[in-house]
């Protein structure tokens, strides 16, 4: 049963008692007290229940001094956006809350059970895929292009060009450039396409050699030199003598790695190979196109679905997002800047918070307001009235009883 219907029913009770035992006062003292307690009773009922319902209401139609939540709605709006808003919302309360917790520690839990880490590369992928599949690659390379074509003429190509030389003459260098310039030599010579050349010029240089020469022809045949055959014995010459000079150590193999190593450092040392480097690459880059070189470049290699550098971007964030819930500095710098922003936010927009309460306390109505309030201290209210007709009882029995004794004590 609700306290309110409780508290009626006990001014309901007492009231009756008062009726029922009016009669029977004069039947003796017991009557005489439970006729008193039942009318104090009402009484303290009465006044408790006129004074719960003229908070809310208008008891009896009596409109002095009722409705007092309706009546004085300002001040109590005033009071309660100015104690939550300086008191229990106040910058120096929020922030003694805000210091006891441990942001970093919350963001390290979050980051690594509760799906954090994903979230934020599946962010970092929303944001920056969107941004790059956005762009507009032609506006962009148009833009890039001068300081494209600057660092490019800045860059002094026939220097690097000379230390390359000079590096290549190098026995470090030298001597591995050598053998596979050798091997590329041995693939080139045994490729079917260089065999059928140097084939057909053996039989150029046969046809050229026997002319109308029958015993060249007889010598020839006699000795089984056939063009095949021919082949066959430069085929093996040649393949010994780069065998031989891969191996190192002959005459040819040092004069020619010597005569390489002198045209390296010749190259690295000639002003003219510098100066025509230079020419070729200021009339280079006045020809080529840059900027569509860079905006093709972009859209085939940085817009799309997976671009080339999503991996990697994730394997950095993924590597920050560890050494973040490793590192105790770091962890302590993120809760003072959580912390330090949080501050200052308040102190820059504390004014919001009395804007806000008063804008939710506004969008009440006198009727609105009055029922929310009720609705949350009604149970609190009627228990006033229970316990007004409970207290009345006993101090209306508790006064009879006194004047009973008086009136026996003095005769009265």
């Amino acid at each position: 049963m609700q306290k309110k219907y409780k508290a009626t029913l006990a001014l309901a009770v007492s009231a009756l008692g008062c009726a029922l035992t009016w009669p029977m006062t004069s039947m003796g003292f017991g009557w005489g007290l439970l006729h008193h307690g039942c009318l104090a009773a009402t009484i303290g009922g009465l006044a408790d229940w006129f004074a719960v319902t003229a908070l809310f209401r208008k008891p009896l139609g009596i409109t002095y001094r009722t409705e007092i939540l309706r009546r004085n709605r300002k001040r109590i709006m005033d009071a309660i956006v100015t104690f939550s808003s300086d008191d229990l919302l106040s910058v120096e309360n929020i922030m003694g809350v805000m210091g006891k917790q441990d942001t970093a520690g919350l963001m390290v839990d979050y980051l690594q059970h509760r799906g954090g880490a994903e979230r934020v590369k599946a962010v970092v992928d929303e944001v920056l895929l969107s941004a790059v599949n956005t762009m507009d690659a032609k506006e962009v390379a148009e833009s890039l292009e001068p300081a494209v074509r600057e660092g490019l003429q800045a860059m002094p190509l026939e220097k690097v060009f000379s230390d390359v030389f000079q590096l290549l003459a190098e026995e470090r260098y030298s001597s591995p450039m050598i053998h596979s310039l050798l091997g590329v030599s041995r693939q080139v010579l045994f490729a079917p396409a260089m065999q059928q050349v140097l084939l057909d010029n053996i039989r150029v240089l046969r046809r050229e050699y026997e002319k109308d020469s029958a015993g060249r022809v007889f010598v020839l045949e006699m000795l089984d030199l056939t063009d095949e055959r021919i082949l066959g014995i430069i085929n093996e010459k040649l393949s010994h003598h780069l065998e031989e000079m891969q191996q190192g150590g002959t005459e040819s193999y040092g004069a020619w790695k010597a005569d390489m190593e002198t045209m390296f450092r010749s190259f690295g040392q000639d002003d003219s190979v510098r100066e025509a480097l230079g020419r070729w690459k200021d009339q280079y880059l006045m020809k080529v196109d840059i900027s569509g070189w860079l905006a093709g470049w972009m859209e085939a290699n940085i817009k799309g679905e997976s671009p080339f550098w999503l991996e990697p971007l994730h394997r950095f964030v993924e590597g920050k997002i560890e050494e973040f819930s490793r590192r105790k500095d770091w962890q302590m710098r993120f809760d003072s800047m959580v912390k330090g922003f949080i501050e200052e936010e308040l102190v820059k927009h504390h004014d919001l918070i009395p804007k806000l309460i008063r804008e939710r306390l506004d969008e009440f109505s006198d009727d609105d307001l009055t029922e929310f309030v009720e609705s949350k201290v009604a149970d609190d209210l009627q228990m006033i009235r229970i316990n007004g007709s409970i207290v009345g009882s006993l101090v209306g029995m508790g006064l009879y009883i006194i004047v009973c004794a008086a009136e026996r004590m003095w005769g009265m």
